[in-house]
């Protein structure tokens, strides 16, 4: 009986000592889960660059979209806190590009003067730079982007309801379609958005006569091509070519900023996107610059980096926050 028991009361110390560790396993868990446990996160690299404010810290990150492997670059304050997301959004090709794989589209960033009271967001889509795959269009974009967003809400670090989404371009068109499926959105802003191809066949079929300046006459045959190639033969698929059917669900104000000299995409389609969004009833403005050109990285980008600070300051973002 002695025997039994002494056995008994070590099997008793033992599942005492086994419970103990696994209530604090769970309780460390539940103190670090992410938000979006659901995204996959392949690696994670602290990295260093030259110049890069000392106060921040900077990840290479890639992680799963679609199952594809895409990479993003991510700032995080050091200081412990909540802080707005900023995701800036890259341009591209407005369509699917088989033959590009790993494209290097010219993509720079500075981390010098980046802010330490916000979280900065770069995801590179599918098919740029390291990412896996080929260049797709502005529907797998978005979704690599939102898959980026829930990354960067893993850290932790990003404060609820405190989006902000920067597009040139094509992410132009990303940045609204993500603002049209978030409400955590506070802002939005594009510069030469591409706004659709619903917009773009609109106007063209609206100016069938207009065949300058040479942009024009592109996208007439890429839009018929979209049009009839695509469209046409998989009706199911017409929304990935669309933001104009998106509009009742933009909640967040939007900025839009566009050149009249625009040498890559019709600059009108902007103008007319902008009255779209007006007659929603949505909170738009549009900036025309005389004579700017794509992205406006010319004569207007001090104007350009000005009216974008002053229109996030506007929805919430802290004062120390400069575009440069």
């Amino acid at each position: 009986m002695e025997y039994y028991g002494h056995w008994r009361n070590r099997a008793f110390f033992l599942i005492l000592v086994i419970i103990i560790l696994i209530t604090a396993t769970l309780s460390s868990c539940e103190a670090t889960d992410p938000p979006d446990s659901d995204i996959e996160i392949i690696s994670k690299e602290l990295i260093e660059v030259p110049g890069q404010n000392p106060n921040i810290d900077i990840y290479k990150v890639f992680y799963k979209s679609d199952n594809i492997k895409v990479l993003a670059y991510l700032t995080v304050p050091k200081a412990a806190g909540k802080y707005p997301l900023v995701v800036h959004l890259h341009g591209g090709y407005a369509l699917e590009r088989k033959e590009l794989s790993h494209y290097d589209f010219g993509f720079t960033f500075g981390f010098s003067y980046m802010s330490d009271e916000v979280v900065y967001l770069y995801p590179i889509y599918r098919g740029y730079l390291e990412s896996d795959g080929h260049v797709q269009g502005i529907a797998e974009n978005t979704r690599d982007a939102e898959n980026g967003i829930k990354v960067a809400m893993s850290t932790g670090s990003v404060k609820s309801d405190s989006v902000y989404l920067l597009g040139a371009s094509m992410g132009g068109g990303v940045a609204l379609r993500l603002a049209s499926e978030r409400q955590d959105v506070k802002a939005v802003v594009g510069v030469s958005p591409f706004v659709g191809w619903d917009v773009n066949l609109r106007w063209l079929y609206e100016h069938p006569d207009a065949n300058s300046p040479e942009i024009v006459e592109e996208n007439r045959k890429t839009g018929e091509y979209v049009r009839f190639g695509l469209i046409n033969a998989n009706p199911e698929s017409k929304g990935d070519y669309s933001i104009l059917d998106r509009i009742p669900d933009i909640k967040a104000p939007v900025l839009l900023l566009q050149g009249t000299a625009d040498e890559s995409l019709i600059w009108q389609t902007v103008q007319d996107f902008a009255g779209d969004l007006e007659k929603a009833g949505k909170t738009v403005k549009l900036v025309l610059y005389p004579d700017g050109r794509h992205g406006l990285a010319d004569k207007y980008q001090d104007q350009r980096n000005q009216e974008v600070t002053q229109w996030l300051h506007t929805y919430g973002m802290p004062k120390s926050f400069a575009l440069q």
